[in-house]
């Protein structure tokens, strides 16, 4: 089901209950109670909803469309508001994040702590239980929660998922038998032209890419996620081209928490960016845009400026950033 997008100016009902998340979130300012009461969306209720999405690494807009909906739902969860356990399609909330923090931090690696219950998340689950003489049922009830939540002054600063991360990224260096998942954003035609070139370099390094997205291929961002777990890709590099100028780059990471392959490929992009663009881009930022969070493999999205100089100049950068990771001399 698509939700409508609630933007400036709305009135009614879907206006109320993002206010009142937001509200409910800790995300209000002067004038909110106001337009809270009117049920209406004003500067103070965007100014709130651009807060919330950057607390949550969302691109800041302002405007409340499905993700950020998505996004105010799952941080309304707390743990201990339900069972959770794996199932198609996977719970998605704050709740799963804290479980997955526990038992990262517990020795457990219940993989990236993205608040996606997936296969990682029960894998560990069922290690903590049989660990700790629980019923080994895969499932987060109150009994698991609470064993959980009574170790928490054993928590180590440091999350067994991403040093497991970083294991594999030395494991999976090389060329050879690799596949890349090209992403233009939605209906940009400038990216998936700079794509299409990217793809004949690395086509000509022996690499296998597949273009999604762009104005040739409607889908939405989690929609692109999918296809590229899917095919079970070994890297996705995004690019979504902007008016003006400057360069951005975003790896995936949510509270205290990064994707160790992510943060390195994009360190990679923004060396050789540097070298052709305008201006030395900013150092790459974690995020959690659905494409980030969403896709299994090191992901990176880069923002690029329509003035940022010639096509061919960046499609050969980012091809080299691409090859030098999968270099095992990197």
């Amino acid at each position: 089901m698509t939700v409508r997008t609630v933007v400036p100016g709305d009135q009614g009902l879907a206006v109320s209950d993002v206010q009142k998340r937001l509200h409910d979130l800790g995300f209000s300012s002067s004038g909110f109670e106001s337009e809270m009461r009117e049920s209406f969306y004003g500067e103070s209720t965007s100014r709130a909803v651009r807060d919330f999405q950057e607390a949550r690494g969302l691109r800041i807009e302002g405007n409340v469309d499905e993700t950020t909906w998505q996004e105010l739902v799952e941080a309304s969860i707390r743990l201990g508001d339900r069972f959770l356990y794996l199932r198609i399609p996977p719970f998605r909330g704050d709740d799963v994040r804290e479980v997955q923090r526990y038992l990262n931090r517990l020795g457990f690696n219940a993989g990236r702590e993205d608040g996606i219950f997936g296969q990682d998340t029960e894998r560990a689950l069922r290690a903590f239980q049989h660990n700790m003489g629980l019923p080994v049922d895969g499932i987060a009830g109150s009994s698991t929660i609470s064993c959980l939540q009574r170790l928490r002054h054993a928590l180590k600063e440091t999350s067994v998922a991403e040093v497991h991360e970083t294991l594999q990224d030395l494991a999976a260096r090389g060329l050879e038998g690799k596949s890349v998942v090209l992403d233009a954003a939605e209906d940009d035609a400038n990216a998936e032209d700079t794509l299409r070139l990217v793809s004949s370099e690395l086509l000509a390094s022996g690499l296998t890419a597949l273009l999604t997205g762009g104005a040739s291929a409607p889908l939405t961002e989690s929609q692109r996620a999918r296809l590229a777990n899917d095919r079970d890709a070994d890297l996705v590099l995004g690019l979504r081209t902007t008016p003006g100028s400057g360069v951005r780059i975003y790896f995936f990471g949510s509270k205290g928490y990064s994707s160790p392959r992510g943060r390195r490929l994009a360190e990679l992009l923004h060396n050789d960016i540097s070298l052709v663009a305008d201006a030395e881009a900013p150092p790459p930022e974690a995020k959690s845009f659905p494409l980030l969070r969403e896709t299994r493999m090191p992901c990176v999205i880069l923002e690029a400026g329509g003035k940022e100089g010639p096509a061919g100049d960046l499609a050969m950068a980012l091809a080299r950033s691409i090859v030098s990771y999968f270099s095992p001399t990197e």
